[in-house]
């Protein structure tokens, strides 16, 4: 602690000054209005114009107080009472609703980033990134400050993420906006039909919309398909799909085995490889995973000159029958999903066209790849589907000079459930310069350890440009780091003392946590704590849809489909 002045008293001083001003300057004009407007009511002279003057008057007795200025002043205090009320009631209906009164953090938003703090951050500010990048206007929608009331965005070259507890707006206020938002090609995950229902049909305006919907989330059927194979086009696209695959099949947080494990995803990489040369279906892979002794993929792989490959495969099938056993067995059970036959028609051959990753990544259309988490997810389709868009995308932007023309917004709602992309904190830490920018939306910080581990939610949370923390979360790990990230700010403690009958006061200055851990586990619904990089932190105002430029369109959509 260190002396300090306190300036609290003098800002009292002030303020209670000023509101006396007001309040004589009331006085003295309702004076003025209501002799003059009962002198013409009752047809008796004017009293004086000068505003002094006719206090004097007044005070002297030269100027009489009537009956019908007593009327007037009444009916003067009666209006502004009507019109001080009607304003509480309206003003928070015209400013959005509840979500825009002061709320318990609020007090907090002075110390927080504000004004030129968060400039490039406001509509223009992201613009004018936008145009520097050779696009066009601001960014995926963050709310609005609460200090000054701005709406904010990323630039065009933010990567974001977004941690929160259920029921805290996430869809309603970030997802849907940020599919909304999207220039270009759009890609969003969900494990529910309420983003696909908000916004498909203002994206249909934009381009074609694509539901790969294999569970029937929004009870879509198949009207196209597409090969998983098609990406396997090198042994490299093999063994990253099949650790894609892999990774999305295996439980959060589950033991590996250090041998049967890795055999068993490099036996899919070799079955992934040998499919895709012979031109089978997905469905061959764990064809051949329950019989080591077919001879069809290694001979696909010798033939198309993968000698050492179809070499590795032989030895995994010749292995000793236990410990053969133990890898195909392996292998099957994180292939287990091939067996649905709900999935079948949406990646083999079939009714309608196939699903072009590179036609996609070039267009401005839509696509919803939705699963539900738990016994017969699809979550590994999904996580291969998204993983082989955002290549095709990285090459897209490599050919088109380091930077795709049309920024690419991929919303992974539920993303340590239903699309755990593998390494998805590598394609943050450059994916913003290349015009791919993504938001993953996440429950909780330990939710994020348990998919990535904790250093790669560590590396995902510091490679994303906006972070943003929404509410509901009991983590106090992660609650504390937050309350640091924040900072403190001086508040000033004055204890008074007696001495030889004088009276001292003693200030003093203390660092205390602008939001502490327990200030942020009750975040109230209508506040978020938003992190931009090289900027302090903000207390903003989630903005649903509803709130926002295309309420009346979503309004229309979701009525639609009821």
């Amino acid at each position: 602690m260190k002396p300090s002045m306190d300036t609290t008293g003098d800002r009292d001083n002030l303020v209670l000054a000023g509101a006396g001003a007001v309040l004589v300057a009331a006085g003295v004009g309702g004076l003025w209005v209501s002799l003059h407007a009962a002198a013409s009511f009752t047809g008796q002279p004017a009293p004086a114009s000068n505003v002094v003057q006719l206090v004097v008057d007044v005070a002297t007795g030269r100027t009489r107080w009537t009956t019908a200025a007593t009327w007037v002043a009444a009916a003067l205090v009666v209006g502004l009472l009507l019109v001080t009320i009607a304003g509480i009631i309206l003003w928070p209906k015209k400013r959005g609703g509840a979500a825009r009164r002061r709320m318990r953090p609020d007090y907090s938003a002075r110390y927080m980033g504000r004004g030129r703090d968060v400039a490039h951050l406001t509509a223009a500010g992201s613009a004018r990134i936008a145009h520097r990048l050779g696009t066009e206007g601001p960014g995926l929608p963050l709310g609005e400050a609460v200090a000054g009331g701005k709406p904010l965005h990323t630039s065009w070259e933010d990567m974001a993420i977004l941690v929160a507890g259920p029921r805290t707006q996430k869809t309603t206020a970030y997802a849907i906006p940020a599919v909304l938002a999207a220039p270009g090609a759009c890609l969003a995950t969900s494990n529910k039909r309420d983003l696909f229902d908000a916004t498909a049909q203002l994206r249909a305006a934009r381009g074609r919309v694509w539901v790969f919907d294999p569970q029937r989330v929004a009870d879509t059927t198949p009207g196209w398909w597409w090969n998983p194979l098609s990406y396997v086009t090198t042994e490299t696209r093999a063994d990253k799909l099949a650790a894609q695959l892999v990774t999305s099949a295996r439980p959060a947080g589950a033991r590996v085995d250090a041998y049967f494990d890795t055999e068993a995803e490099n036996l899919i990489s070799l079955l992934l490889l040998a499919a895709a040369l012979a031109g089978q279906p997905m469905t061959a892979v764990y064809s051949w995973l329950t019989d080591p002794k077919e001879a069809e993929p290694v001979q696909a792989l010798r033939e198309h000159g993968y000698r050492l490959q179809a070499e590795a495969l032989r030895a995994l099938a010749q292995l000793p029958d236990k410990q053969r056993e133990g890898v195909y067995g392996t292998a099957r059970s994180l292939t287990g999903w091939l067996r649905n036959r709900d999935v079948l028609p949406w990646i083999t051959a079939g009714a309608g066209e196939h699903f072009d990753v590179t036609a996609f990544a070039r267009s401005a259309d839509t696509l919803y790849p939705l699963s539900r988490e738990g016994t017969g997810s699809v979550g590994p389709l999904v996580a291969a589907l998204t993983m082989a868009i955002l290549d095709e995308l990285e090459q897209v932007a490599t050919t088109a000079g380091g930077r795709l023309p049309v920024p690419f917004v991929g919303v992974l709602d539920e993303a340590a459930n239903i699309c755990r992309i593998r390494h998805l904190d590598a394609y943050y830490s450059h994916f913003g310069s290349r015009g791919i920018i993504l938001l993953t939306v996440l429950q909780s910080w330990a939710q994020g350890a348990e998919a990535w581990g904790d250093k790669g939610m560590d590396k995902l949370w510091s490679s994303a440009n906006a972070r943003i923390y929404g509410g509901g979360v009991d983590d106090a790990p992660f609650l504390h780091r937050l309350s640091d990230l924040i900072g403190t700010a001086p508040r000033v403690a004055r204890s008074a003392s007696v001495s030889h009958g004088r009276r001292t006061i003693t200030r003093t200055e203390q660092r205390e946590p602008i939001l502490t851990p327990a200030e942020l586990r009750e975040l109230p619904m209508g506040r978020a704590v938003l992190f931009p990089s090289g900027t302090p932190a903000v207390l903003t105002r989630p903005v649903p849809w509803w709130d926002g430029p295309h309420a009346a369109e979503v309004q229309a959509a979701l009525a639609g489909g009821a």
